[in-house]
């Protein structure tokens, strides 16, 4: 195990975590450990940013995807025991083969619970080394098989290419359910970013014929429409002390400024308020039938406003919602395994879900 910081960092923002209400909406935060500052950057984040701001680390723009696909992974280390066991397959769904990751614990069960995850990267980018040590942590805390697809990416493969693999994904993992040794009526699905989005189109397209017990949504994109996605929108909303100040409105404008949407609807910017991109535009109806959700979001991420507002409305639609704020957080830090302590944080909450959820 390689982590970069004191794992009692990991007990802090547990042990700091507090509830408040806003707009009707009950929050979780969970704190900075090392930090007991209000409207502060994660000192990690902060350090990250003040190094780009100062051209010490290359910044590469989001609709950039040559230069996103080729840029170094983040720093990410591995914090599991060794215990956990990775094959990988290829999914054949005749007209394309798609990469199917597995992850078993030692000691999973034969008809184990299974959590779903798809990657973010704004559907354009996103592999699997950002997000390998989070996924063998992911199942060894949760002791359930973790699955991850490398679903086609846009622009090569737009809108709705990425979606039609996720419910392919979905429907392979029912068909094959044996061989892997899993239940998918103990069934989690989440993601992160544009991972968000794919795993609420999954939930609006296939929760009829197999539904999630669990939707996990990490700082995901809820609306991309043009029209609306600015709602609510203010600089006020991301308050921070005056020395951060400039630090901090770089890392919510990293995403507020991203036209990476575009490329995922080749700049048809009129599919971008399709529900199955911007989850935010489906009905009502639709939104019912979401399972229980947990909405992960941080501090100094421009999604935040959209993220609260979607997990506002389901629980106003009675949908059992549970939402984090990561204080101090920017967008992007799950794939930091081993580096943010909130990445192991969240794993651990995870895991608690699904206890809640499918049991011991």
């Amino acid at each position: 195990m390689a982590r970069t910081y004191d794992e009692s960092l990991v007990a802090a923002i547990e042990a700091g975590a507090r509830r408040v209400e806003e707009d009707g909406l009950e929050l979780e935060l969970r704190p900075i450990p090392d930090d007991d500052r209000e409207h502060v950057l994660d000192p990690r984040v902060l350090e990250l940013t003040l190094r780009k701001m100062g051209g010490a680390v290359t910044v590469v723009a989001m609709d950039d995807v040559i230069s996103m696909r080729s840029r170094p992974n983040k720093e990410t280390h591995p914090i599991d025991d060794g215990s956990v066991v990775e094959t990988r397959q290829i999914m054949n769904f005749g007209d394309r083969g798609i990469p199917l990751h597995v992850w078993r614990p030692e000691n999973a069960c034969p008809d184990s619970p299974v959590f779903y995850f798809i990657h973010g990267g704004g559907w354009t980018s996103g592999i699997i080394a950002g997000y390998v040590n989070a996924m063998r942590y992911l199942a060894q805390v949760t002791g359930c098989v973790v699955v991850y697809p490398e679903y086609r990416l846009a622009p090569e493969c737009p809108f709705p290419g990425p979606v039609d693999d996720c419910v392919a994904t979905l429907r392979w993992l029912r068909d094959h359910a044996a061989e892997l040794g899993i239940d998918v009526s103990k069934l989690a699905i989440g993601g992160d970013s544009a991972g968000g989005s794919l795993t609420n189109a999954v939930v609006l397209t296939c929760q009829d014929e197999i539904p999630a017990s669990l939707v996990v949504n990490i700082f995901p994109c809820m609306d991309s429409d043009p029209t609306t996605k600015m709602d609510g929108f203010s600089y006020d909303e991301y308050p921070a002390i005056e020395e951060q100040a400039a630090a901090a409105k770089m890392r919510v404008d990293r995403i507020k400024d991203s036209k990476v949407d575009v490329l995922y609807t080749l700049y048809d910017e009129s599919r971008l308020a399709d529900p199955l991109i911007s989850a935010a535009k489906a009905t009502d109806d639709q939104l019912r039938r979401f399972p229980r959700l947990l909405m992960v979001d941080s501090e100094y991420d421009f999604l935040r406003i959209q993220d609260e507002a979607f997990a506002r409305r389901l629980a106003g639609l009675g949908v059992d919602v549970r939402c984090i704020r990561y204080l101090g957080c920017d967008h992007g830090w799950f794939e930091s395994c081993g580096v943010m302590p909130q990445a192991e944080d969240l794993c651990r909450v995870i895991a608690d879900e699904m206890r809640r959820v499918f049991g011991a």
